[in-house]
């Protein structure tokens, strides 16, 4: 079967604005796509749900669609916009900054984010850490034309979108996790071309950036027999990184798979063999606490949920150059579909870990 993932859709994806609390232009775009070949639905939190198959067992596929982002705290007199971070950011990654928001009538105003530059900046300021309190957002307009525009508490994101660095290195923004939401779609499209008996549900999942709560609803509502969590890792390929700390994880060495707590034994060693039987190269990160995923809290919902992680080998995390390798990323398709079809029929109850 073909595996050759949807670059061109992909790209779009990703260069929707769409931060935890206002995923929606993402999400739509996401549902458009599923509704090709899957029953979908969406939550009244926001969750969007791929729905394909009848049969068992129950397989939940998550991958967070929202990213990190900012939204609009207040206007100056001036017409200077201060901001409110959206999710984990450092505030370095900021300074000097291309930025779009969304306006009121759904389109996009652009943005600098500006700070003193480093001529008048004092010996003290030079040596310290920036924060987000000090920046500021130039539209280039009043006060008064500005609010004309923006609402306070409107969302918006660096002016980045993906492009491909080489033939199979993309760069973007908000691969964190749109890669994630991308490849649970992309691989309940392969299981479709030749569907088992396995009910497969993908969920993009909300506001991951601000506590994994759309993971929390969203695995209350499916109530899936297993589940697989679909998220990037940090890759430490490149300096700096600490290895000893993290692991040795690689761009374009393959998906990797986590192993600890906050995972299934049963599902982590089914995974692995399928991987060695199908020629995948997989690589293992070990997590000794719950993951900073949506696989934490899909776990510890209800009763229990048998979960996985599957993640993406990522550099530049919570940046506008995040960068991943397309061969990663469509051999974690290819697990998740191989997966699919070798638990078909299987109960929930042959996943308990002892």
């Amino acid at each position: 079967m073909e595996y050759g993932i949807n670059r061109d859709f992909l790209l779009k994806l990703l260069s929707q604005i769409g931060p935890s609390g206002n995923e929606r232009n993402a999400s739509r775009l996401w549902q458009e796509e599923a509704k090709k070949f899957a029953k979908v639905y969406t939550d009244t939190h926001g969750n969007a749900y791929a729905e394909v198959g009848k049969g068992s067992p129950i397989l939940m596929l998550a991958g967070h669609i929202d990213e990190i982002g900012l939204m609009v705290r207040y206007v100056d007199e001036n017409g200077f916009v201060y901001l409110a971070p959206v999710g984990g950011w450092d505030p370095q990654v900021l300074v000097g900054q291309r930025v779009r928001f969304l306006t009121k009538d759904g389109d996009v105003l652009k943005g600098v984010v500006g700070r003193k530059p480093i001529h008048v900046l004092r010996p003290e300021e030079r040596e310290r850490a920036v924060k987000i309190e000090e920046l500021f957002v130039d539209f280039g307009l009043s006060k008064d034309e500005i609010l004309k525009r923006l609402d306070i508490g409107a969302y918006g994101v660096l002016d980045w979108d993906g492009e491909m660095l080489t033939q199979e290195r993309l760069v973007s923004r908000a691969l964190d996790d749109r890669i994630g939401a991308f490849v649970v779609l992309e691989a309940l499209r392969m299981y479709a071309k030749e569907p088992a008996d396995t009910r497969m549900v993908a969920v993009a999942t909300v506001q991951e950036e601000i506590g994994l709560r759309g993971a929390r609803t969203s695995a209350f509502a499916v109530n899936p027999d297993i589940a697989i969590a679909v998220d990037v890792t940090v890759s430490t390929d490149y300096p700096g990184v600490p290895k000893h700390q993290i692991g040795d994880i690689a761009l374009g060495k393959g998906p990797v798979l986590a192993i600890g707590p906050n995972i299934n034994p049963v599902i982590f060693n089914l995974l692995r063999e399928i991987a060695e039987d199908e020629g995948i190269d997989v690589q293992i990160e070990a997590i000794s606490r719950g993951t900073p995923t949506d696989a934490n809290l899909i776990q510890i919902t209800r009763e229990g949920i048998p979960t996985a992680l599957i993640s993406i080998p990522c550099r530049y995390l919570h940046s506008p150059s995040e960068t991943v390798d397309l061969r990663d990323v469509e051999s974690a398709v290819r697990l998740i579909v191989a997966f699919a079809r070798r638990v078909s029929g299987i109960r929930k109850e042959d996943f308990k870990p002892w």
